[in-house]
């Protein structure tokens, strides 16, 4: 029955986007990002139409960056937050040594696509955008000695990542708990 595939169709989408972004979604983290193989489904670009729909008044956003490659970055954010932290006098001073204008979110992210497409893996000051701390984001460009390893690396102030690490764990169990127990995504954040 169409209409049944359809459902079950979503639970799994709801469930991808749970494993990769339940603290964005539960307010817990200013963003995350996860890749996918652009033809696993069929219109990616209407899918996430969809969720923006769904999810825009919670104040979550997403973009989907590399868009042409075999390989797409979903990048999901909670533009607010995102926005004031992008504001910030030295998150500001360390993009501009990456070529990232100031101003408006559209432009900055912007920039990050195509900072992505130039790299072969990741651009160190991706961090920045996923609401790692600065000073992670620089001991790691640094190569600094790491006291923890989890959501990121972490350079300083361990216990306090690994609460918060604690915690994004939590949002995850969470939200697919509650997504395998028959409620919708929007009901659950």
């Amino acid at each position: 029955h169409p209409r049944v595939r359809r459902q079950r169709q979503m639970c799994i989408r709801d469930r991808l986007l749970a494993a990769h972004c339940a603290p964005v979604l539960k307010n817990r983290k200013t963003a995350n990002m996860f890749h996918i193989e652009r033809d696993r489904f069929h219109d990616l670009a209407a899918l996430l139409r969809t969720y923006q729909q769904k999810l825009s008044q919670k104040g979550i956003d997403f973009a989907l960056f590399q868009a042409e490659c075999p390989r797409v970055t979903v990048f999901v954010y909670q533009q607010r937050r995102l926005s004031l932290l992008l504001q910030r006098s030295d998150i500001q001073a360390f993009l501009s040594d990456y070529g990232y204008p100031s101003g408006a979110l559209s432009a900055i992210l912007q920039h990050l696509d195509h900072r992505l497409s130039l790299c072969e893996s990741y651009p160190h000051e991706i961090g920045i955008f996923l609401g790692f701390p600065l000073y992670d984001v620089i001991g790691f460009i640094e190569q600094r000695r790491c006291l923890l390893q989890g959501y990121w690396n972490v350079y300083r102030y361990p216990q306090a990542a690994r609460r918060l690490f604690a915690l994004y764990d939590r949002c995850i169990r969470e939200l697919q708990a509650g997504l395998y127990g028959g409620s919708c995504l929007e009901q659950l954040i």
